[in-house]
């Protein structure tokens, strides 16, 4: 009795302790919507004196350095911009400074996402640090390993042979492209079939981050959805940090 006893106390400490792990990573409340923005705004451009014939040249000048750059007055990355026009037939000059100011309204195009947010990325490299990942091939996100709930994953290295098999795969693949076009018809030799683990879209590394219980890898199309805990600004660029579901 005293054993059966004991067991079932650390099944409810397992069970417990899982929960304590998932509730400990700091998950936002679930935003919905899209992170791509439109919005009209008004913006006063500077204007050097080499425009001063022709201020919509400045104008559209301005507004293509803005282009995948965070602007703070607009609050997130410019990805492109339309319907620009002036508000005023003039720039305004002040005091002794040689630049004008114009006041213009533009839509624009932005991306601004927020905590909360469930994004997919593609997955580009996989550590037992963290998941990296690109964004509609632009963005950086990643997931850090304290934001993997490690009572649904678990990091899992690869063996000497699964990463000798996909170097002799890789080999055989770049030997047969590279063969002369002259000898196309000729009946080439089958190259043996041996076990690729880039086929799992985790090809980035040692290992791969797996569920538990099935050992399927996260993200084995090489996409990976998460939720955004976190936006980092450096200077005039944004990237994301993540947590796994």
């Amino acid at each position: 009795m005293r054993a059966q006893k004991k067991s079932k106390s650390s099944k409810t400490s397992s069970h417990t302790g899982a929960a304590e792990e998932t509730s400990s990573i700091p998950y936002p409340e679930l935003v919905d919507g899209s992170s791509f923005v439109e919005s009209a705004v008004k913006l006063t451009v500077t204007l050097a004196p080499i425009y001063s014939r022709d201020s919509m040249t400045g104008v559209y000048e301005t507004l293509n350095s803005m282009l995948l750059h965070f602007v703070p007055q607009v609050r997130g990355v410019v990805l492109s911009y339309s319907k620009v026009k002036p508000l005023t037939d003039v720039a305004l000059v002040f005091n002794d400074s040689p630049y004008g100011q114009l006041d213009i309204e533009a839509n624009l195009l932005l991306w601004r996402p927020v905590s909360g947010m469930t994004l997919k990325g593609t997955i580009n490299v996989q550590s037992p640090d963290h998941v990296g990942m690109l964004l509609w091939d632009t963005f950086n996100a990643s997931i850090p390993a304290s934001f993997i709930p490690k009572s649904k994953y678990e990091w899992r290295p690869f063996s000497d042979e699964e990463i000798a098999a996909s170097t002799l795969q890789s080999k055989a693949s770049t030997s047969s492209g590279s063969s002369d076009s002259d000898d196309s018809e000729s009946e080439q030799p089958k190259t043996p079939t041996v076990p690729d683990i880039t086929q799992s879209g985790s090809k980035y590394g040692s290992g791969e981050w797996v569920f538990k219980g099935t050992s399927q890898s996260v993200g084995a199309n090489g996409d990976l959805e998460f939720m955004v805990v976190d936006v980092i600004r450096a200077n005039d660029v944004l990237s994301v940090t993540g947590a796994l579901l």
